[in-house]
């Protein structure tokens, strides 16, 4: 690890947040204004128009001066790296957020999207659009502030002959681009930020993204078509206001989308403005303390009122049925006979498991050695940040209450199977024990899988007359500083969980470059690469 840098500039540091490819990210202190500061170092060198990009990033926001995007503070060149000074925000990021809630209550989310919308409102009237909106580009201030950030993409329309996004080239996070950014981040608009917008709702309320995060030409090929499974399939508890909003906001056919984000906040500003409303930023600082609660409004009291009355009619008969799903019936009266069990999942922190990795499990009774063929699925798995640890974070199930007796659970998370046999104790022998008192824990590991050898199979099209084409074309990918033909690598050269870039090429064609990044368990690239004869001069 490089050693830290005692002072930038006249800015002391104070520790390094995050590192990259192309730069490095540091916490300072601000040598007269008695606050932190974060500056963004760019260590890339060589590349003029990254240079170039993260110049105009500092021009662009130290000209904006809105309550939702982070203010810039000064912007220099020391020695041969170039440095952005920007406001400290003390929070987490939305990314950061979602790990830890898997996804929000519908009115948070709704919340931390009009704060969104304000800050790219005020960016499109002033002709930018973001163009690379995600989680971890919304910061969330312990006080209850939403904040914008990393403009490192941005464009300005009133620039048309911007050299820094030439016609051709991709710009953006794939899993929240839009159909046209994905041909040419250069000619885009404000309505790829609507769209954007539009799949952060999605994460957000389903904690899943509507389409895979990687450039493959399959979710290429979903997104063109839009064809993503409805948030409402997911999460049936979401409204159909915020169904609506995410499916107007992600039109394919950009034209068919909110032109503008004012009719969207005004619809979100009706949505929720209701009487006797704690102030939004108190309920964002309270459910980023974890300690937020909804509130029961005037128009949900007679309901709940309804409700009460109807339990008291109905206790009678519908107690016992209550108190044996929810467990109580064993607990209470069951206790020498039924034992409770919980399944988790535990996942390296520092690993690349994917956040919205799909967990099933069953459990299989066992008698005489033998398993029986109906299994019990378990449901309810989700994030439980009070067992996670430095390491490991922990997805587990509801609790089951079982027969004391021999088990055997087959849990699928992702690519890997797992098979665990297990006793279950009664309860009231469970309760005794101070490991097992809250139920038996039936645990796995699902590590980093090893990186394999990544595959790449390339189909080159002509894209003027739709034909393929069998020779003639260079296939190539970069690595340690030049290109190397793909044809002339070992098979361990290149392999899963790396990022690599890409360029395909033919005499007479514009090239073209794809920056793709693979998971660990993503082993074979599959590309379609459609080449555009060149303009003769």
């Amino acid at each position: 690890m490089a050693r830290l840098p005692g002072k930038i500039g006249k800015y002391k540091v104070v520790s390094q947040v995050a590192t990259g490819g192309m730069g490095a990210v540091y916490k300072a202190e601000h040598p007269t204004l008695d606050r932190y500061v974060i500056i963004k170092k760019l260590t890339l060198r060589g590349d003029a128009a990254i240079r170039k990009r993260f110049q105009r990033e500092a021009q662009l926001m130290m000209d904006f001066k809105s309550d939702y995007i982070v203010d810039v503070y000064d912007h220099f060149r020391e020695g041969a790296y170039y440095h952005i000074v920007l406001e400290y925000v003390d929070g987490v990021s939305l990314d950061e957020l979602l790990r830890r809630e898997r996804y929000l209550p519908e009115e948070i989310a709704l919340l931390i999207l009009r704060d969104t919308c304000r800050a790219l409102a005020y960016a499109h009237k002033r002709g930018v659009v973001h163009r690379d909106i995600k989680p971890g580009n919304i910061l969330l201030a312990n006080t209850g502030q939403v904040k914008l950030v990393d403009f490192g993409v941005a464009s300005i329309h009133e620039d048309v002959h911007d050299s820094l996004t030439k016609e051709g080239t991709t710009l953006g996070t794939p899993a929240y681009m839009p159909p046209e950014q994905f041909h040419s981040t250069h000619s885009v608009d404000k309505r790829a930020d609507v769209y954007s917008i539009g799949v952060m709702l999605y994460e957000m309320l389903t904690g899943k993204k509507p389409f895979p995060g990687s450039m493959t030409a399959e979710a290429i090929r979903l997104v063109q078509y839009g064809k993503y499974t409805s948030p409402r399939k997911v999460n049936p508890k979401i409204s159909r206001f915020s169904a609506r909003l995410i499916r107007r906001c992600m039109r394919v056919k950009r034209e068919r989308r909110y032109q503008t984000l004012e009719p969207v906040l005004k619809l979100l500003d009706k949505r929720l403005a209701y009487k006797h409303a704690e102030d939004p930023a108190v309920r964002l600082q309270r459910f980023v303390a974890g300690s937020w609660q909804p509130p029961v409004r005037p128009s949900q009291f007679k309901r709940v009122l309804a409700v009460a009355t109807l339990v008291l009619v109905a206790a009678a008969g519908g107690l016992a049925g209550y108190a044996y799903r929810t467990g109580y019936y064993h607990e209470i009266l069951n206790p020498d006979e039924y034992g409770a069990a919980t399944l988790a999942v535990r996942i390296e922190k520092d690993g690349r498991v994917p956040d919205d990795l799909v967990i099933r499990a069953y459990l299989f009774t066992v008698a005489g050695g033998e398993a029986n063929t109906e299994p019990r699925r378990v449901e309810g798995f989700r994030e439980r940040p009070d067992q996670e640890s430095a390491d490991y974070r922990v997805v587990a199930s509801e609790r089951v209450y079982l027969p004391a007796g021999r088990y055997r659970a087959k849990i699928e998370a992702g690519d890997t199977v797992f098979w665990r046999s297990f006793n279950v104790a009664p309860r009231r022998e469970q309760r005794e024990s101070a490991r097992w008192a809250g139920g038996r824990v039936v645990g796995v590991l699902l590590a980093t899988p090893a990186p394999a050898p990544l595959r790449a199979q390339v189909r080159v099209i002509d894209a003027q007359t739709g034909r393929r084409m069998l020779d003639g074309y260079r296939v190539e990918v970069r690595l340690r500083g030049r290109w190397r033909n793909i044809d002339e690598l070992g098979e361990d050269q290149l392999t899963s969980g790396s990022a690599y870039r890409f360029r395909v090429s033919a005499d007479g064609y514009q090239a073209q470059e794809y920056n793709l990044r693979f998971e660990p368990h993503q082993s074979q690239l599959v590309l379609h690469a459609e080449l555009e004869p060149a303009s003769e001069l």
